[in-house]
């Protein structure tokens, strides 16, 4: 007889922060966060994790984890303010990658906020900032449960309008979930250096 597990979904503690930039590393290879290494990824996801208008959530499976959602109640400013709650953290990270990693210290930076120049963006609304399921965990539905949980986090908060950026090219696969998940595009833009992004939105009641 097949034993189910048992998928439990909760908070992110300090203590499974390791875990948890593990399953990013597995879910993101070669992304720019990715390469930004460890030391980063722990130092911004504890950041969301304390910050009063951040959330973060893991998904576990029989205590292990294997997925997790960030995101923030007001996107508005969201990354500028924990840089300025955590200078110190930042600061440091910042002053090693000026040493090792000139280029990728300068396209953070310029990447924290993510609009378009042609469209008024207001960022009055709750944004879904990174989501992942590891990759053997892949293909169960994990991701389709963590962005409904995202939804009903965000409701409880009292937000009415959710937004998600994802690529424009060869991104067909997940634009179609967005999008029948209820998401809609908002605008396209340009992320520095050269990448073509879309941002969905979303309305709740």
């Amino acid at each position: 007889m097949k034993i189910l597990s048992i998928m439990e979904i909760r908070k992110i503690e300090r203590e499974d922060l390791p875990k948890m930039v593990t399953v990013h590393k597995d879910s993101f290879k070669g992304f720019f966060l990715t390469e930004l290494g460890d030391h980063f990824l722990s130092t911004y996801y504890d950041c969301v994790r304390k910050d009063d208008k951040g959330v973060l959530i893991g998904l576990f499976d029989e205590s292990q984890l294997c997925g997790f959602f960030a995101a923030t109640t007001l996107s508005k400013g969201f990354n500028k303010d924990i840089i300025k709650k955590n200078f110190l953290q930042f600061f440091l990270i910042g002053l090693r990658l000026l040493f090792t990693q000139i280029p990728s210290l300068v396209r953070l930076f310029k990447n924290f906020t993510k609009t378009s120049k042609e469209v008024k963006d207001s960022g009055e609304y709750a944004e879904l900032l990174s989501i992942g399921v590891s990759v053997n965990k892949q293909g169960r539905g994990l991701g389709k449960k963590l962005l409904t949980q995202f939804e009903d986090e965000m409701r409880l908060k009292g937000c009415s309008t959710l937004s998600l950026t994802t690529d424009y090219n060869d991104n067909e696969k997940a634009i179609h979930f967005y999008k029948d998940l209820g998401y809609s595009v908002y605008y396209d833009f340009i992320a520095y250096p050269n990448r073509r992004m879309f941002r969905m939105v979303k309305k709740i009641d």
